[in-house]
């Protein structure tokens, strides 16, 4: 990993996906758990993630002259107040990028080094190697009855969207798997 993708992690948002040393960590983790479902006849299902961002505000609410209509589809109101990047980058971020798309395996678009990764690091709109917090657990949630994601891996990244998928939606997005 260059620099630039350090220090948009360091000054910019730290959920910046980094990787580094941790890839193959995580690689072996993924396999361990494989195994063992299959030793016990279990289903298992591998979710991953990229940069974390957004997350909603949680409840609804008029604090501070702003309302949340969407907030039963939200994490918790702390995420908005938490961080350096501070409540108006995350609460922008989830107007507009509420989409998800499915991604089989671990083949999600990395951002580019250098320039990219700062600005993505804190970008409204969806980037390269994103996934939204509210995407990576509505698909995790998801992924319990959908009968395409068993035994499977997949990634979860933003897509523009001012809603959350419907259960059709996401039907739809597993059917790729």
């Amino acid at each position: 990993l260059g620099f630039l993708i350090k220090g948009a992690k360091d000054f910019s948002n730290p959920d910046i996906w980094a990787g580094g040393e941790y890839v193959s960590a995580y690689t072996a983790l993924e396999e361990k758990v494989i195994a063992k479902a299959k030793a016990i006849g279990a289903d298992y299902t591998i979710v991953r993630a990229g940069t974390l961002k957004g997350g909603g505000p949680g409840l609804p609410s008029d604090q501070d002259g702003r309302s949340f209509p969407r907030a039963k589809d939200s994490l918790a109101e702390a995420i908005y107040k938490t961080g350096p990047a501070g409540r108006n980058w995350r609460a922008v971020f989830d107007t507009s990028t509420q989409g998800v798309e499915i991604v089989p395996g671990d083949k999600v678009k990395i951002p580019v080094a250098g320039w990219f990764s700062i600005k993505g690091a804190i970008s409204f709109d969806v980037e390269p190697g994103d996934s939204s917090r509210l995407g990576v657990a509505g698909a995790m949630v998801q992924s319990l009855s959908q009968a395409k994601a068993a035994n499977t891996d997949f990634a979860v990244a933003t897509a523009e969207g001012r809603d959350p998928p419907s259960p059709e939606a996401w039907t739809k997005l597993f059917s790729i798997l």
